[in-house]
């Protein structure tokens, strides 16, 4: 159940209480699309029958969207098509008309659309005002907010890792030593931001001479791929963003070595684990990134 990716904000509105965010999301639960309904989007439970799933202080809620897609393009040439075959009696259709038969058309083949799922996990952590998100994708992130914030009204929410200039600090590791706790992996991804270009390596031993001499020449650091305490390896982005996290070997499932049957306990146990592993990962992260310029 770990998060693939991650994006960190800092929530600025007060924690809900998650009995309270628990009844409001099930007053909104996720129902698939109406034959020509384009989207539906709505609550998924988080274990069991519960909409919000808390360990330890965090809470995992679940938002869902359906969606059926007609590509434009289609809608667009069936309409032209129509609107072709009645030129000869009504004339050169004006803009309303052709936006009316794009919608009539729209409306036609959204039965016959095959519909589409996908969701999006977040975790609200209470004990360090946080809020995580298994995607780096800007819209889903907006959509699961503006849910939130209709559902339960305040909700305010910055990026943790704020705007700084993290590329400087992942060309310094690269060039230098990495922080304590944090090993260079084998993968990055370098951007020439003058004329665009990009450089991505992957399964090699870094810091690889080609690479050095690209940040040499002026490269700017976009992705840098780092094993966090040998527990946790993932890549870390100039925006803050972390993608394909992975859990090493080392950072056990079950201390106590038995076996789970039910799916909702070990479902539970794997929040636990990874609530506690995310927490210390992003606070080790806050703190290598925190106000200090890195030098070259």
């Amino acid at each position: 159940m770990f998060f693939r990716q991650l994006s960190v904000y800092r929530l600025e509105s007060e924690c809900p209480d998650f009995s309270t965010l628990n009844t409001a999301l099930k007053e909104h639960p996720f129902s698939p699309t109406r034959p020509q309904q384009a989207e539906s989007v709505g609550w998924q439970t988080a274990i069991g029958e519960q909409y919000v799933h808390e360990t330890d202080g965090a809470a995992r809620i679940v938002l869902q969207r359906e969606e059926r897609s007609v590509p434009s393009s289609v809608v667009r040439d069936m309409a032209d098509q129509r609107l072709l075959a009645r030129a000869g009696t009504t004339g050169e259709p004006s803009k309303a008309e052709k936006i009316a038969m794009r919608d009539a058309v729209l409306l036609e083949l959204l039965p016959q659309a095959f519909p589409r799922q996908s969701n999006t996990q977040a975790i609200i952590d209470t004990k360090n005002q946080q809020v995580w998100f298994d995607t780096l994708t800007a819209t889903k992130i907006e959509r699961t907010s503006n849910q939130l914030r209709e559902q339960i009204g305040q909700w305010r929410m910055v990026p943790f890792f704020g705007v700084q200039d993290i590329s400087a600090h992942l060309a310094s590791w690269l060039l230098g030593t990495p922080p304590t706790g944090f090993d260079i992996g084998e993968g990055a991804k370098l951007v020439d931001l003058r004329e665009g270009g990009t450089v991505t390596v992957s399964k090699l031993a870094l810091p690889d001479p080609h690479v050095v001499a690209h940040l040499h020449e002026g490269m700017k650091v976009d992705q840098l791929e780092l094993i966090w305490r040998e527990q946790i390896r993932f890549t870390l982005r100039a925006d803050g963003g972390l993608a394909k996290i992975k859990s090493t070997e080392l950072l056990d499932t079950d201390d106590s070595g038995e076996m789970i049957d039910d799916a909702d306990q070990q479902l539970d146990a794997d929040q636990r684990l990874m609530v506690g592993a995310l927490r210390q990962l992003i606070q080790d992260l806050a703190n290598v990134l925190k106000d200090n310029t890195p030098t070259h």
